[in-house]
Parts: C-alpha cells; structure tokens; sequence
C-alpha cells in the first residue's frame, strides 16, 4: 500500500504477470541513472519498505550498483504470479525482514566496491525471482559483505553463474532439489579455501572437457577450485588430455579427469 500518490512512473527490468522458472537471461539493463534513482524512490513510498530510511545514503551510492538495489526492490514488491510473498518480505527471527537486514549491507559494501555486489547483479540477470531471492536471501545471512576478503572469489566467479544456472535450475523446485543444487554450487565456488584463479580457470576447463570428450565425464568441483596446483601445470596437462581424448573415448575409460590434470598420473 502506498502512503500517498506519487507523480515518479517507475521503468521496471522484469515483465509484469507470469515469468519464466529456472535459467532465465534477462536483458541488459539499460536504465539511466536518473531512472534508478526514480525506481528507489517510488518504492520508498510503500509502508514500511526499509529503503526510505536509507535513501539519502543509497542516492549517493556508486551509480553501477544503483541497477542491483532498484531490481532487488522490485522483486520484494512483486508477487511474479507465484504463490507466497517475496522471500526478501520473510520476518527473520531478529524481527527485521531479509530486506532489511540486506540494504544497509548493500550500501556499506558499495564503498569497498564489493564483487559480492557484482555477482549477486549476475544471478539475478541469470535465473528467475525465486533463485534471485533465495542468493540475496543467504547473502543478508552471511557476513560475505562485510568481508573485503570475499571481493575477490566473488568477482572471480561472476562468469560462472550462468553456467551454473543454466545447469542445476531445473523447475518447478516443489518437485526437485534444483534450488538447493544451484546454491551449493554458487557456495563451493566462492567458500573461503577456494582460489581465486582457480575459478577463474574451471569455466575454460568445464568447456574443455565438453568439447575434447564425447562422453560425458564427471567434474569434482571442490578438488579442482581448491587444489594448490599452479595453473600452469593444469593448463600443460589440459593439453596432454587433449592428445589423448581420442584414445581414452576409444577405450570407454573412467578417467578423472580432475585428477588428472592436476597430477597427470589417473591413467587406469
């Protein structure tokens, strides 16, 4: 319920009425600035959305990170014709909602120029309103944005996400455990032992193994953006699985293919 009319037309990102589930890229986001900053502004003007306090601060933020604040707003104000209230309106037992714990991290963060910021701009380009929530929902959980040492695997991991989606989000989520296999995916590329260039290379390596193998070949995620292993000697074993892809496809073989690029000794 609005307080009063106001004379600011909000421009929306997403489609009113019925949306897309699961893996769903939506378009570049070609808003101005002034537009944002119009967006915000509207839904200040809903009862008790926690951005009017907040909007002095929130105007003076970084204009990059103005697209991410105006989407998130606008999904916890829609219902996107699906059942249930927006998850970022859920109560916590704090008594504070998911979006308020979430906007003021959103405007500390935007300081530091946070990557987390980033990412969670790329999930919601990426996947539908549930998966979108449910990311910004552990992430006002978490103390990721209020970490700088965070920033970094999470810019690292940026390219990543419509990879992920693309290959985990499976609707409708009441019948399966999609949701949850997209979020323990997105938490294994960014948890605190993973190595930064170690996730910037398993996207040019999960495309490798697509294109050099037939078959498909199981990938150990953990063991491969955890491991030690210079890039180095992963890329020279890379091209040393390639020379022997042919051979190996041949004799049907189980190869672990993580294991050996990263010891080059998994020949059985």
């Amino acid at each position: 319920m609005i307080n009063k009319i106001s004379t600011i037309i909000p421009k929306y990102r997403f489609n009113s009425g019925w949306r897309r589930m699961g893996a769903v890229v939506h378009e570049k986001d070609t808003r101005t600035t002034k537009e944002l900053l119009n967006n915000i502004e509207y839904f200040s003007k809903y009862e008790g959305n926690p951005v009017k306090i907040l909007l002095p601060e929130i105007k003076n933020m970084n204009p990059k990170y103005l697209g991410l604040v105006s989407d998130t707003l606008e999904m916890a104000n829609s219902c996107a014709m699906m059942p249930g209230r927006s998850l970022l309106n859920k109560t916590l037992p704090n008594n504070k909602t998911v979006l308020e714990m979430l906007l003021p991290k959103f405007v500390k963060a935007a300081k530091n120029e946070h990557k987390a910021l980033d990412f969670a701009a790329e999930v919601i380009s990426n996947t539908d309103q549930k998966a979108s929530e449910r990311f910004l929902a552990e992430l006002s959980l978490s103390d990721i944005l209020d970490n700088p040492k965070k920033s970094e695997i999470f810019g690292a991991a940026i390219p990543m996400v419509k990879d992920v989606a693309e290959s985990t989000l499976k609707p409708p989520y009441i019948a399966n455990n999609s949701l949850e296999t997209f979020m323990s995916f997105i938490k294994i590329l960014t948890a605190d032992n993973a190595k930064p260039e170690k996730v910037r290379l398993f996207k040019d390596f999960s495309d490798f193994i697509s294109k050099t193998f037939k078959s498909k070949k199981p990938i150990t995620v953990p063991d491969f953006v955890y491991s030690d292993v210079p890039n180095e000697k992963i890329l020279d074993n890379m091209k040393t699985l390639a020379q022997m892809a042919p051979e190996l496809e041949k004799q049907n073989s189980k190869i672990d293919v993580v294991n050996f690029v990263l010891n080059n000794t998994n020949l059985k």
